[in-house]
């Protein structure tokens, strides 16, 4: 299943291997431009399906997130991206100015939320999971999740300074407006095409930028809509407190043993 699946390999001493670079926030379509790009032959696409289920990956992005050095996060992201040939979602969206600095010859699309700003407001309240108290507490024995906890505050750090907004404006119409400003913003400093795109638009417009074969029979791909990451969540809550039962469980059982001397 997406999100905890850990099963994928990529061959990480490809450099240059990037050929598009999905710019637009989590809730922007992201897991349906994903596959799209997978469905054209861009594959593996990066999207944070692949960095909340391991630890590793999500070792990196901390470490980029927190990373002031160019040089040193560069290094970093190469150790992530690399193998990929495609990227949308987090942790892409936050590091878009780096990967255009990297991957100099990527496409960028800059996918955007059907209905704008206020829509996204609405649907990425489904992601602030992430810095629920209850979400740190019972999911604390997982790895990968005390990472997507870590991640969710330097996220929302980074967007701040990133993007010069304050603490009440994270995650409102002006924090979507921003990113996309900003996006053609670093774009335009390196004299980037950006391609704004909705999953509306359909295949055409989107493989006729990208310079490939419009699929004629496939519908456009609707992934990850709302009632998917609410059943992703609750897993993510299932599991914590599974984890904390079988935890007490051995407790229990232990003390036992010390006390009789034999288990049960």
């Amino acid at each position: 299943m997406r999100f905890f699946e850990n099963n994928l390999v990529v061959d990480q001493t490809d450099r240059t291997s990037i050929q598009v670079l999905g710019a637009g926030l989590p809730r922007c379509a992201t897991s349906s431009l994903q596959a799209a790009l997978e469905h054209i032959g861009l594959t593996p696409c990066m999207h944070f399906a692949h960095i909340a289920p391991n630890a590793e990956r999500g070792d990196i992005v901390l470490a980029a997130l927190r990373e002031k050095d160019s040089t040193r996060r560069h290094k970093l992201l190469y150790k992530l991206f690399n193998g990929f040939q495609g990227t949308t979602d987090f942790p892409a969206s936050m590091f878009m100015d780096d990967l255009m600095d990297m991957y100099p010859d990527a496409k960028i699309v800059l996918n955007k939320r059907p209905g704008g700003g206020r829509q996204w407001v609405q649907s990425i309240q489904l992601l602030t999971f992430g810095a629920s108290p209850v979400y740190h507490a019972l999911c604390f024995l997982w790895k990968t999740d005390r990472n997507v906890a870590a991640m969710w505050r330097e996220i929302m750090e980074l967007c701040q300074s990133k993007l010069s907004l304050t603490a009440d404006e994270l995650l409102t119409v002006k924090h979507y407006d921003a990113h996309n400003a900003w996006v053609h913003a670093e774009a335009a400093k390196r004299g980037r095409e950006v391609f704004e795109f909705e999953p509306k638009d359909g295949w055409e417009p989107l493989c006729v930028f990208l310079g490939k074969p419009v699929p004629r029979d496939e519908p456009f791909p609707h992934r990850n809509d709302a009632s998917e990451v609410r059943m992703v969540v609750k897993i993510l809550y299932a599991r914590g407190a599974i984890s904390w039962l079988a935890l007490g469980a051995v407790v229990f059982g232990t003390v036992r043993w010390l006390v009789n001397w034999q288990l049960f």
